[in-house]
């Protein structure tokens, strides 16, 4: 029989969308409101995201088998500043995003509609929703939406979540340090970045001031009595003596532990890299002629060159310590980032895995130049002068020695290794080591107890200074390298705040998560998330209420929405309820969400009847809260987290979230999805070319929930294409057909299906459903088929007919089409199917075929075995034990 799958998808896509099965109302079955992140539509959304919403999907179907009444809705995600910069980019001729718009296939005439934000933004929320479409999603769509200025009613609830905040003193206004694109003049929010960069944070460290007293020596010497052979950089040096006298150069190094100081044995600096000395505060500094100059301008720090120094002249100069007043040589290091922190860094090789072994590795430098035998018998002294500053339980005097030999560290290349050893080091120093002798009044305390308290010592002294850095450098999606600046007149968020901070952890206590794991993600995102700042400037979104010339940035603006899809159907089709969203102001949101204020009053000053503001809010009590969010595993350190803490600011706690399901991202065949590799595939282009239940088969089997990252199998398209037709076919030619009479063997498979259907239910809960499918299609087919062997093809016709329900039922969450068509061919509900019925599985029935497999084997083992030794085997005797024996 011919089965053509995409005629199939067409038809019950059709069905699905005219009988409204996908729209419910509040009744009395129990509820399930699953809702998924908006996602951002800056392009067309690829199969990785299909991985996380077809798990919606299958969750969201199996859970009206079972009998609840479920919403999911879904809007789109148009704030922020990627549209804005692709708009940009395509008015601007960006050869790569021309590019881009033609991998899509879109054609040349249309590109003009998108050369605005609003045009790009509307053009691909209309693309992706077709892909959501196609791909069969049970989204009710009546609770469509998009955010921004764009849709108003979608702003007033911004705001008034905003207001509410402000009432609560969750939102504040000052200096902050964020993270600053310097080529726009902007924040960058983790939507401006990056997808690799979206989780990288502000490290906020140290600055410590090594000083090079002497520089100045010998200069009158060369340049005055020498000029004829006096080098550029001894002239331009003896300038700055001419003008700032014997004052000292700064070597400002960047540290994240500076209790560490009294162990310093030296300085780094990167041999590739040029210097600067620059009037720095009134001060004198060295610092590297890299991207590091903007950060401390942008940090407030006074900046002016004065002269370029190659690191050759300032590699085996020697500095003070400014805490233990000893001299310690400049030595080069290529670990060493210039554009992370001062590009300087102290070294402490008693206590630090990079410095111990890149001291090492200067021990066995190749002898080149003349300083190179200067360089390493240096090395060779830092090494015997290594410090230890604490005692640390399991470690020697100098666990950076004992952690570079626990790992195999074997030279400063092996950063993976290192970066293991230095986690491993500084985690059990900060929490149990004990400050030794030098330290003074310190002396015989934790680290974790006095750190702070030294570090606010040596700022008071004017020997550190509190400096801010990204650990790593990145471009933001407007190609200008990030830095962090100190801003002024910010709004932020107050995520800081301890008692939010108490009812986030509170939350999270009382949540479903799955995997069960990541619970413990959430408690440390919420411990560690500082304020954030929740407005830029020129982008896409919401204005600020109290400055328009602000945004509320695309993260801030997405914390709640879950709430609003409940009014959404009727906020976005104001004209079919008699609403006039001009009118609405804060008492409506009040009412709806909250319950608070009188309906008659609200009804008065809004123009909404008080019958239909009861209705919304009867609504909102029936559906919220939100059961379950389920999403990938990126936006645990944003998103989600801003997800359960607005929740707990604004909600009583009977709205507060229910559950979280995380899982990874998606390699292709095996492969990291890159644009380069050509493997980015859209959903729309997959579902327009191949048959959606065979894509969702694939996502589904790509992997389970969780940390560990998928793999779909595109290349078994045409496998999996064929197996579901072959499944069609067996279905319609079998069903009721087959021998009346029943056997013990027909017993044994029904009770193998009662089994399944029982661990599939399971499965589904937990959202297993690479597990399912292996379970389903796979397992229990072997099963099948052990059964037809049994019955020598010859299965009771009601039992074969129940494998092909349970079986088809079962796989239904996944390949609802296919399914929808055997379903309506058998004379069943295609429209609202339900899990199958079982009965109490008979395990003895069970056991016993278990036993009969088992003999088989044996006997099997037994005749090949006879055979190999030319043994003729006429006869087999199966000898039972006598019941005296057997017992």
């Amino acid at each position: 029989m011919t089965v053509n799958l995409k005629e199939i998808e067409s038809k019950w896509q059709r069905i699905w969308e005219e009988k409204k099965v996908y729209q419910p109302e509040p009744d009395e079955r129990p509820k399930f409101f699953i809702t998924v992140p908006y996602p951002y539509v800056n392009g067309l959304l690829h199969l990785g995201s299909a991985f996380t919403y077809s798990r919606a999907d299958f969750l969201a179907r199996y859970k009206r088998m079972k009998g609840y009444n479920v919403l999911w809705p879904q809007g789109w995600h148009i704030t922020g500043a990627p549209i804005v910069g692709k708009a940009m980019r395509l008015s601007e001729g960006d050869p790569k995003i021309i590019e881009e718009l033609k991998s899509y296939g879109i054609p040349e005439e249309e590109w003009d509609k998108l050369k605005t934000p609003e045009g790009w933004a509307l053009y691909f929320v209309d693309k992706n929703r077709e892909a959501f479409r196609k791909f069969g999603f049970s989204i009710d769509w009546r609770r469509e939406f998009y955010t921004t200025y764009l849709n108003k009613p979608y702003s007033k609830f911004v705001h008034w979540q905003y207001r509410k905040l402000k009432e609560k003193g969750l939102i504040t206004k000052g200096e902050h340090p964020v993270v600053w694109d310097p080529k726009v003049q902007k924040v960058i929010g983790d939507h401006d970045r990056p997808d690799e960069y979206i989780t990288i944070s502000i490290t906020e460290g140290y600055i410590i001031k090594f000083y090079w007293e002497d520089w100045w020596l010998g200069l009158d010497h060369f340049v005055e009595d020498h000029p004829e052979t006096a080098t550029r950089e001894e002239k331009e040096l003896y300038s700055i003596y001419k003008k700032y006298g014997e004052k000292p150069i700064v070597f400002p190094c960047f540290t994240l532990r500076p209790e560490t100081v009294y162990g310093v044995t030296n300085i780094w600096i990167n041999p590739d890299v040029e210097y600067i000395v620059a009037e720095v505060n009134g001060e004198l500094w060295i610092i590297p002629d890299t991207i590091v100059k903007e950060e401390l301008k942008a940090q407030d720090f006074k900046v002016k060159e004065l002269t370029k120094l190659p690191s050759s002249c300032l590699i085996l100069q020697t500095v003070a310590n400014p805490v233990t007043k000893e001299k310690v040589p400049v030595l080069p290091a290529n670990f060493v980032d210039p554009e992370i922190g001062t590009g300087i860094v102290m070294s402490v090789p008693a206590h630090a895995p990079y410095d111990y072994i890149a001291l090492v590795d200067l021990t066995k430098r190749e002898i080149k130049d003349p300083n190179d035998p200067l360089i390493r018998n240096e090395a060779d002294k830092c090494l015997k002068r290594m410090k230890s500053l604490f005692d640390v339980e399991g470690f020697s005097e100098f666990p950076a020695k004992d952690a570079c030999e626990k790992f195999g560290v074997r030279s400063q290349e092996d950063r993976e290794l290192l970066d293991k050893a230095t986690e491993y080091v500084y985690s059990k120093e900060f929490y149990n080591g004990v400050l030794k002798d030098l330290y003074g009044k310190y002396a015989g305390k934790k680290i974790q107890e006095v750190k702070d308290a030294i570090a606010k010592e040596l700022i008071e002294k004017g020997i550190s200074i509190k400096y801010y850095t990204l650990p790593v450098r990145f471009e933001s999606r407007y190609g200008g390298k990030c830095i962090v600046k100190i801003v002024r007149d910010q709004w932020f968020l107050k995520y800081s705040d301890p008692e939010w901070k108490k009812l986030a952890h509170e939350c999270i206590d009382r949540m479903r998560f799955l995997p069960e794991e990541v619970r413990s993600n959430f408690h440390y995102t919420v411990d560690w998330l500082k304020d954030w700042a929740c407005v830029h400037q020129r982008e896409l979104g919401t204005p600020w209420p109290w400055d328009p010339e602000w945004t509320i940035e695309s993260l801030s603006d997405s914390t709640i929405y879950m709430a609003y899809y409940i009014v959404a159907k009727y906020l976005q089709h104001p004209e079919k309820y008699g609403i006039d969203i001009d009118k609405i102001d804060d008492s409506f949101f009040d009412y709806v969400f909250l319950g608070e204020g009188d309906p008659e009053e609200i009804s008065k000053k809004t123009g909404i009847k008080k019958e239909l503001l009861e209705q919304m809010r009867k609504e909102f009590e029936y559906w919220y809260p939100v059961d379950i969010r389920t999403s990938a595993k990126e936006l645990i350190q944003n998103h989600l987290t801003f997800f359960i803490f607005h929740h707990v600011a604004i909600f009583p706690e009977k709205y507060w979230p229910k559950g979280i399901v995380i899982n990874g991202w998606v390699l292709m065949d095996g492969r990291k999805m890159s644009k380069s590799l050509g493997n980015v595939i859209p959903m729309l282009h997959a579902v327009e070319n191949h048959p959606v239940d065979v894509l969702r088969f694939l996502l589904a089997y790509a992997g389970e929930i969780g940390f560990d990252d998928a793999n779909l199998e595109y290349s078994r398209l045409e496998e999996v294409e064929n197996e579901l037709k072959k499944w069609y076919n067996f279905a319609i030619e079998n069903y009721g057909k087959g021998r009346e009479e029943k056997l013990l063997i027909d017993e044994w498979f029904e009770n193998v299906l009662y089994k399944y259907v029982n661990e599939a239910d399971e499965l589904c809960d937990q959202m297993r459903f690479k597990t399912l499918i292996n379970k389903v299609w796979y397992d229990l087919e072997r099963e099948f088929k052990w059964y037809l062997k049994r019955t020598n093809n010859n299965p009771n016709k009601e039992v074969v007919s129940k494998y092909i329900k349970f079986r088809t039922l079962l796989m239904y969450p996944i390949i609802p089409h296919i399914a929808s068509e055997i379903l309506e061919k058998l004379g069943e509900d295609p429209l609202s199917p339900k899990w199958p019925e079982t009965k109490e599985v008979n395990e003895e029935i069970l056991e016993l075929e278990e036993y009969i497999k088992t003999l088989r084997e044996d006997i099997l083992r037994i005749t090949e075995l006879l055979k190999k030794k030319g043994k003729e085997i006429n006869e087999i005797k199966i000898v039972l034990a006598s019941d005296q024996k057997h017992q």
